[in-house]
């Protein structure tokens, strides 16, 4: 009888309906020795039931041999609750895995008994070492990727070398997901209007530097699929009854040259989909959004971050309000709808007189005019360029979202109460940009139906 392994993605309501791909991945990769079973808590959470409570039922049902847990740096504290009520019910290992642990594993182990192994980086290869040497009493000694304790002390193997070759990656375990209507449903984007969709990877890594995000040290620079082997993935996907592709990069078209034949292969394939893409909005010009709007793309996400060019330069984005506008004029022409992502807290913003709120309102309203807006407050991802330089250590953020962290939700955004913003973005004034959005922003937009990022 196979060993059976739950991989539990925690509760999280502030934020977004997302579909867990990072979680699939490492479900694929475990399930073919292994019995494993997923559960994705915000989703498998109905309105009304306690996510604790379902836990725990889930866990009764299953009764796995050992747990991964995976986490963002906002859900952090969700991870931990949930490994205590893993333990609790019994004394089985966890493992945690996913971004935070990439940049602060040895401070999760060393306050947290709950947490028996971190897995730094990508986890595809390191997991399925990690878990055979478990299960057969093996040393962890040399299993890199891996932190755990020995005696008491932190032991850290180091980094894996990223995984070169994406095409060998394993199959997204989407059927362990899709269990019904209802969660099919669930993990379908509306922007599709009711189709079933999913998220696909195409790549992993960015090669920009921006100073809010830790991708770059986390992933480093771009590695593409190649465009067979994602075609080969959408065409079994379109088959199971998918009809719209979120593609998850964190640039998409940083290589437009591929992407561009892969919207060319999805042509020449026949498959009628509508795909969504996130990309920068200097990477987009008439030729491409063409093209694009030709294979099905519906909806482009642009980082936008600020309507104040100061700031973004700041902040090291790397490009022009003028191509902003370009590339949302651009867009609309070819019918691709659009989203403009804005943060305010970063570095340069006007805190005492909110004059660069106010301005980068403007420049939503009257400048880009997208057809969404995504807003966020600034963050100081551990790893980060931004989060070092303000000082923030593992061990601070560490024991900010454990005890000081504000219990309150900010409506606008998916951050919050977990999450760690600079210094001079307290409360008070999060709550005064709230009240700016409320009164400025939504003579185009209904600010009650921001996408939470």
């Amino acid at each position: 009888m196979k060993r059976k392994i739950m991989l539990i993605a925690p509760y999280f309501r502030e934020g977004l309906n997302g579909f867990p791909l990072g979680l699939a991945y490492i479900a694929g990769a475990l399930r073919e020795n292994y019995d494993v079973s997923v559960l994705d808590l915000t989703a498998r959470t109905p309105a009304g039931r306690d996510h604790n409570e379902i836990l725990l039922e889930e866990l009764n049902k299953f009764k796995p041999d050992l747990v991964g847990i995976t986490s963002t740096s906002p859900t952090h504290r969700n991870a931990l609750d949930v490994a205590r009520t893993v333990k609790q019910f019994s004394n089985i290992t966890v493992i945690k895995g996913g971004p935070h642990e990439t940049n602060c594993a040895e401070t999760t182990l060393r306050n947290n008994p709950e947490i028996d192994y971190s897995v730094v980086g990508e986890g595809e290869e390191t997991i399925v070492e990690l878990v055979d040497a478990i299960f057969r009493w093996q040393s962890i000694k040399g299993i890199i990727g891996v932190a755990y304790r020995e005696n008491g002390e932190i032991v850290n193997n180091g980094g894996r070398k990223l995984i070169s070759d994406l095409d060998k990656l394993p199959v997204p375990a989407r059927d362990l997901f899709y269990l019904n209507e209802g969660l099919d449903e669930y993990y379908s984007a509306k922007l599709f209007g009711g189709k079933k969709s999913t998220s696909v990877m195409t790549s992993r890594g960015c090669p920009y530097s921006c100073s809010f995000c830790s991708s770059k040290k986390n992933w480093g620079g771009i590695r593409q699929r190649s465009v067979e082997n994602v075609v080969n993935e959408l065409k079994e996907l379109y088959e199971q009854g998918f009809r719209g592709f979120m593609f998850e990069d964190d640039m998409s078209l940083a290589n437009k040259k591929w992407f561009l034949e892969l919207a060319k292969q999805i042509k020449q394939n026949n498959l009628n989909i509508e795909y969504s893409l996130q990309t920068r909005v200097d990477a987009v010009d008439k030729d491409v959004a063409k093209t694009l709007s030709e294979s099905g793309c519906k909806f482009i996400y642009f980082g936008i971050e600020s309507g104040v060019q100061e700031i973004l330069d700041k902040c090291g984005k790397g490009i022009k309000i003028e191509q902003a506008k370009n590339a949302f004029e651009t867009i609309r022409k070819y019918g691709i709808r659009s989203m403009a992502s804005v943060q305010f807290g970063l570095p340069g913003e006007d805190l005492e007189n909110f004059s660069t709120v106010r301005k980068t309102i403007f420049v939503l309203n009257e400048i880009l005019r997208p057809d969404e807006v995504a807003v966020s407050y600034t963050c100081l991802y551990p790893g980060s360029p931004l989060a070092t330089q303000e000082g923030v250590t593992p061990e601070m953020y560490e024991q900010y979202v454990k005890t000081k962290a504000d219990n309150e939700i900010y409506s606008k955004t998916a951050h919050g109460s977990n999450s760690v913003h600079p210094k001079s973005l307290t409360p008070e004034k999060i709550r005064i940009i709230e009240s700016v959005l409320d009164s400025e922003l939504k003579t185009r937009f209904d600010v009650n139906k921001f996408y939470k990022t």
